[in-house]
Formats: structure tokens, C-alpha cells, sequence
């Protein structure tokens, strides 16, 4: 595929594409902040185990 069809093929896929609506971004916004609380919650997790149970490592 040389670079005019690539243009071609990328100006098509916008044409046809549609934009979210604001049901859809609040929806994939919730989700997205989900998995980071998520995400930060078990690093915490971790973290509060390794200061307890092996708090040598912490602390070289």
C-alpha cells in the first residue's frame, strides 16, 4: 500500500464514520476512571503489604 491509498483509504473511514454521543464519552469515561481506581487501589494494596510484611525492603 503506498502512501495515496493510504490517504484514500483513511479519508473513506472518516467519511463513514460517526462521532460518539455524549451517552457513549460519560460512558467511556466512567469506565476508563474505574480501571484507573482500580488500577491505583491494588498498587496501594501492595504497597501497605510490603511496608508490613517485609518492611526491610522498604527500608534498605
Amino acid at each position: 500500500m503506498n502512501l495515496g491509498e493510504f490517504f484514500t483509504r483513511s479519508r473513506r473511514l472518516l467519511i463513514h464514520s460517526k462521532r460518539p454521543d455524549r451517552k457513549e464519552i460519560w460512558l467511556t469515561v466512567r469506565i476508563t476512571a474505574l480501571g484507573i481506581v482500580i488500577i491505583g487501589l491494588v498498587g496501594y494494596i501492595i504497597h501497605i503489604l510490603f511496608t508490613v510484611l517485609l518492611p526491610q525492603a522498604t527500608n534498605p
